[in-house]
């Protein structure tokens, strides 16, 4: 009889680890932490175009040479030229940091503009107004007035860091969107002097992930899904040598700044 019992409860035992096997999903090869990590947050990343107005007539030289310059610009800048006045477009990245609309980028993408916009995932456009900026440490808040909530990143913990471990970059570089590459983190606490500025910036992470262009203000994201950093430069010359402002600094941005309850994804 206990034979039997014995038995019966290996059958019983076989069958149900059969149908849990049969009820688990194929997991494809490709679908690798990267994937996963693209999947979740690319909806968190924007696109950041800015616009500044320069008004030309304020040269001294306009006044001696103004009516050959004005027939070069035309044909040089085409309809964003205007009667002295040339509009100036530049691309970047931004990363939303709250559902209601609030967006970290670096200071030096938004530096003079007199229009920003961000172009979310779906292709919406909003215009964005600057509430913050932190010149120091070229960080920038700009807020947009979203239709709907937004997908907000999730912050990693910086004390956590480990050299070597894996990071995604997603941004806007050359203006191809919403790109993606791979690297590690090379350093923690380096230095830098961005070339789009007059100052340098300290407490750097540094990575070997790709970034060009377009990429300023862009996320750098952990395995787990949470921001570890937002992108700032590239040393020129070098072989992936990249930098990014870690999220501590993002986060003493944030306070005192109005947001909606945070909650994990």
């Amino acid at each position: 009889m206990n034979r039997e019992r014995v038995f019966v409860r290996g059958m019983l035992a076989c069958l149900i680890l059969a149908l849990a096997g049969c009820a688990a999903p194929v997991v494809s090869p490709r679908e690798t932490s990267v994937v996963r990590v693209v999947r979740d947050n690319a909806a968190s990343v924007v696109n950041i175009r800015t616009e500044r107005l320069v008004d030309l007539k304020e040269h001294p030289a306009w006044g001696q040479y103004g009516e050959r310059l004005d027939r070069f610009f035309k044909q040089y800048f085409g309809e964003d030229y205007s009667e002295g006045t040339v509009k100036l477009k530049s691309l970047g990245s931004g990363v939303i940091v709250d559902k209601g609309g609030l967006i970290v980028t670096n200071a030096h993408v938004v530096h003079r503009a007199t229009t920003i916009y961000a172009v979310l995932r779906d292709g919406t456009v909003a215009e964005a107004k600057v509430v913050k900026v932190n010149t120091l440490d070229d960080l920038a808040l700009v807020r947009i007035e979203p239709a709907r909530g937004l997908r907000a990143v999730r912050f990693a913990d910086v004390k956590t860091l480990m050299i070597g471990e894996t990071v995604v970059a997603i941004g806007n570089p050359l203006g191809l969107e919403n790109s993606v590459t791979t690297g590690v983190i090379s350093g923690i606490d380096r230095a830098f002097k961005n070339q789009e500025c007059d100052y340098a910036c300290s407490g750097l992470l540094q990575t070997d992930a790709s970034i060009n262009p377009g990429n300023s203000g862009g996320a750098l994201l952990n395995m787990d899904g949470e921001l570890v950093g937002v992108n700032l430069a590239v040393v020129l010359g070098a072989q992936n040598i990249g930098f990014a402002i870690p999220v501590n600094k993002v986060m003493q941005m944030l306070e005192g700044q109005e947001t909606a309850p945070r909650t994990q994804k």
